[in-house]
């Protein structure tokens, strides 16, 4: 007889598992793939623009070579006199415009993508 009780009890446990996962179940379950999904959206949306900004920075030191930018800065320094370029030097001013143009002509490229 206990084995009949037995059976009849994992019978109604299970009822009870199968009524509990329609119930709650499938809510947590959805909640959680939801936010697996968001994560992993999120995740490959940043991978996406590290990687769409390093293609852009490469078109952009390309197009500064092609252009030959750096020439006619160089060129502009070069007209300043001598120690106002010291002192431009100093300062690293060169180097603060290179990144400037830099990054401006990147911002260009990714505005020209879409990014």
């Amino acid at each position: 007889m206990s084995v009949f009780v037995d059976v009849v009890n994992a019978i109604v446990e299970s009822g009870q598992m199968v009524s509990d996962f329609f119930t709650t179940g499938i809510y947590e379950l959805l909640t959680k793939f939801t936010a697996w999904f968001v994560k992993w959206s999120v995740v490959a949306m940043w991978k996406a623009k590290l990687a769409a900004i390093a293609f852009s920075w490469d078109v952009a030191q390309e197009l500064i070579t092609t252009l030959n930018i750096s020439g006619y800065i160089n060129a502009a320094w070069s007209t300043l006199d001598s120690k106002v370029l010291n002192m431009f030097v100093y300062f690293k001013i060169p180097e603060a415009v290179n990144i400037v143009m830099s990054a401006g002509v990147t911002k260009f490229v990714m505005k020209f993508l879409g990014i």
